[in-house]
């Protein structure tokens, strides 16, 4: 090879080398036309914040604390207004004879969701003074420092202006007036209510669980939210002897007392039975009183039940019930004479006590049937029949 061409290889490894090795300037521009991301917090701000839920949180309760369940025990309860008894679970399709429900979940007012033991009732609609819901518990023996717990609130949209209210009745029987009573009105909010029961320790009584209304609206649902009664659980009993003096009775006391029982139908007008009306008609009951000669009054439901509860001041009673007459008869009467079966006896006499109570005050006799065998008071002009 000639010194010439080697000369002129020499140079172009030379020059290759070179460019092998030059920092490559223009990477850098290539890139460039790429768009860069921006960081992942910066993307996150162009994307709105997510809501949360309208959820009112319950707080958990310690088992070993609660001495008595109201949710849980709910159908244990005798579920009442002041004119009929009530299912329990009630039944919608006659929600507007009152209403009582357990369940784990529900809406309140505002619109706030809320997952706890609770209950959902509605006072009965269309009665005389006194209507509410009254669910009285089985017998509860309170031991010192038991506390009663819930929440209360109005369901959902409800327009309600609701007293709930806890009350009892004490071992002799007598009804203790409201004894620990919350007024509840809708926007007010879920609403923390509690008792010191100290005042019946060591008594055997059957609480109540009271809804009433304080005005008259429709649809007035209330919900009761995990009530309970809370107990230490070192606590001990205290001994029923110690605390139960004999009372002296006070013949000032006017205290009202509440009369309870069913309208028998079974010897009533044929066209009173009529099946349409699940077995039976509603009737006015009157609990005339032969102390004063006033009366009170209440319709039985409309939705065929036949049982009636009244509030009714202290004195001596006759109870009578009447329903449509036919053809020229205004009305037809049916009495309780203290037997069942009955046909032409003379009403019976019962005696309320002050805070007493009456059950069991089965309407029996007819006069459709016994007509003309024994007085029956005449109806009242100021009690409609229904």
């Amino acid at each position: 090879m000639n010194k010439k061409l080697l000369f002129v290889l020499i140079l172009a490894a030379i020059f290759l080398m070179t460019a092998c090795n030059k920092p490559v300037e223009n990477a850098a521009e290539n890139v460039q036309t790429t768009k860069t991301l921006p960081p992942a917090t910066e993307a996150a701000t162009d994307i709105p914040p997510t809501e949360t839920p309208n959820v009112f949180v319950v707080d958990p309760v310690d088992p070993e604390t609660v001495a008595y369940d109201f949710v849980t025990e709910v159908c244990s309860a005798v579920w009442t207004t002041n004119a009929t008894y009530l299912p329990c679970p009630g039944h919608l399709e006659e929600k507007e004879g009152g209403y009582i429900e357990a369940t784990d979940h529900t809406v309140l007012e505002g619109m706030v969701s809320v997952e706890a033991p609770l209950l959902v009732g509605l006072p009965g609609k269309g009665y005389p003074e006194g209507v509410g819901l009254f669910g009285k518990y089985p017998p509860f023996t309170v031991y010192p420092g038991d506390t009663f717990q819930a929440t209360i609130a109005c369901q959902g949209d409800a327009d309600c202006n609701l007293g709930f209210s806890l009350e009892y009745y004490d071992q002799s029987g007598s009804v203790i007036p409201i004894s620990w009573n919350w007024l509840h009105q809708a926007g007010d909010g879920p609403q923390e209510v509690s008792a010191d029961l100290s005042s019946a320790a060591g008594q055997v009584v059957e609480l109540f669980l009271v809804l009433r209304q304080e005005e008259e609206l429709e649809n007035q649902w209330g919900v009761w939210i995990n009530p309970y009664i809370s107990r230490d659980p070192s606590a001990k009993p205290l001994p029923t002897a110690e605390i139960f003096p004999t009372p002296t009775p006070d013949p000032d006391d006017k205290t009202p007392g509440v009369i309870s029982g069913m309208v028998d139908m079974s010897s009533a007008p044929p066209y009173l039975k009529d099946s349409m009306n699940g077995g039976s008609s509603p009737v006015a009951v009157v609990f005339f009183n032969q102390s004063d000669g006033t009366y009170w009054w209440i319709h039985t439901s409309l939705t065929g039940h036949p049982y009636y509860q009244m509030t009714v001041s202290p004195g001596e009673y006759q109870v009578v019930a009447f329903a449509q007459g036919v053809g020229d008869v205004p009305y037809v009467s049916g009495g309780y004479t203290g037997q069942n079966p009955s046909c032409g006896k003379n009403l019976k006499t019962v005696t309320m006590l002050p805070n007493g109570r009456l059950e069991n005050i089965v309407i029996t006799d007819w006069n459709w049937t016994c007509s003309g065998t024994a007085y029956r008071p005449s109806k009242p002009g100021g009690v409609p029949l229904p």
